[in-house]
């Protein structure tokens, strides 16, 4: 067998089995795994400036969901520190508007507050920003996902 011809097949032998072992299609083409991460944990929600004394919140996953009281918590472990607190909004009954099932899909949360003599100061739906852990050799890939603190801008008058 002539050397040119031994060079050439050792030189597609490595070259596949590099492109195998990365996992990727070819030139250009990226195959990422199929996985489908879940994230079950809070929405963490925060305001800014802070709620005056009094105020209730209350809060619930999905558009035209109906929402439940949520009570002040600690700060949070991971993200932003809230100078007057945060609230953690589980991904569970009574929170779950319809169609939301607790996995990290529903990015929407609707925010209520009231005034202690019951003025309405913060009613709205927004959007729970994520991070994403990137995966792959270049990070070419999604991967894990958790929510971020959501900072709601709290109305000091009334709204309505």
């Amino acid at each position: 067998m002539p050397l040119c011809r031994t060079t050439a097949a050792a030189t597609a032998l490595v070259g596949g089995l590099a492109l195998a072992l990365t996992g990727c299609a070819g030139p250009g083409v990226v195959a990422c795994p199929a996985v489908g991460y879940l994230y079950d944990g809070p929405a963490v929600v925060g305001f800014d400036p802070a709620l005056p004394d009094g105020a209730l919140v209350s809060a619930c996953f999905g558009a035209g969901c109906a929402p439940a009281p949520v009570e002040r918590g600690a700060e949070p472990t991971v993200g932003q520190t809230m100078p007057g607190g945060v609230w953690r909004v589980p991904q569970e009954a009574p929170y779950l508007g319809e169609g939301a099932y607790g996995d990290g899909n529903e990015r929407m949360l609707r925010v209520v507050v009231e005034a202690g003599d019951g003025a309405s100061l913060v009613d709205g739906e927004y959007e729970i920003p994520v991070v994403v852990e990137r995966t792959g050799v270049f990070g070419e890939c999604p991967g894990p996902f958790r929510f971020e603190t959501l900072v709601v801008e709290a109305s000091a008058q009334p709204i309505g």
